[in-house]
C-alpha cells in the first residue's frame, strides 16, 4: 500500500468514525431508558476519541505528501441507500443497537483488512488497536442485546445454567 492509498484509508476512517459519533448522539437523544442513553453518549465519546487519533495519523502523513479527499464511507452510504436517505430510524432501542453491532463489525473489518495491507508498521499498530476498540463496542452492544432478548447471557457468560439442576 503506498502513500496515497494509505492516507485514502485514514480520510474514509476518520469519516466512519465521525459517522459513528452522530450515530451514537442521536441514538443517545432518542434512547428512552437512562442507561441506554449513556451507554450510546459513551459510545459517542468513544468514536471522538478513535477520530482524534486517526487525525493525528493523517496529520503526520500529510507532512509526507497529501492526496485528495474522500467523502462518505460504504457502512453508513449503504444505510442511507436502502432507507431512502435516513441514516438511522430511532422506532426503539432494540434496532439501534442492532443497526450499531453491525456497523461496528464492518468498521471492525475495514481496519482488520487496512492493517493487513498497511506497509507502515505505525499505521499497522493503529489499524489494530481499532480492530480491537470497536470488537470492544460490538461485544458491549451485544451485551445490551442479549439482556433485551432475556437470552440468560450476560457479556457472553451464561448468567444461569439449569443443566444438571435437581428438583
Amino acid at each position: 500500500m503506498d502513500q496515497k492509498e494509505l492516507s485514502r484509508i485514514v480520510q474514509r476512517a476518520i469519516q466512519t468514525e465521525r459517522e459513528g459519533n452522530r450515530f451514537y448522539m442521536r441514538a443517545g437523544d432518542a434512547a428512552k431508558d437512562p442507561k441506554a442513553r449513556g451507554m450510546f453518549e459513551q459510545l459517542a465519546r468513544d468514536e471522538l476519541y478513535h477520530i482524534s487519533i486517526l487525525e493525528e495519523f493523517y496529520n503526520d502523513l500529510l507532512e509526507k505528501g497529501s492526496s485528495g479527499c474522500v467523502e462518505g464511507f460504504p457502512i453508513f452510504e449503504e444505510r442511507k441507500k436502502a432507507s431512502g436517505g435516513v441514516i438511522a430510524d430511532f422506532s426503539n432501542d432494540y434496532e439501534v443497537l442492532q443497526k450499531a453491532v453491525s456497523d461496528e463489525i464492518k468498521a471492525r473489518d475495514f481496519y482488520r483488512k487496512s492493517a493487513e495491507e498497511c506497509a507502515s508498521e505505525r499505521g499497522r499498530e493503529l489499524f489494530k488497536d481499532l480492530v480491537e476498540m470497536e470488537d470492544a463496542h460490538v461485544r458491549l452492544l451485544q451485551a445490551e442485546i442479549d439482556f433485551l432478548e432475556k437470552t440468560g447471557f450476560y457479556f457472553d457468560h451464561m448468567e444461569f445454567n439449569v443443566e444438571g439442576e435437581k428438583d
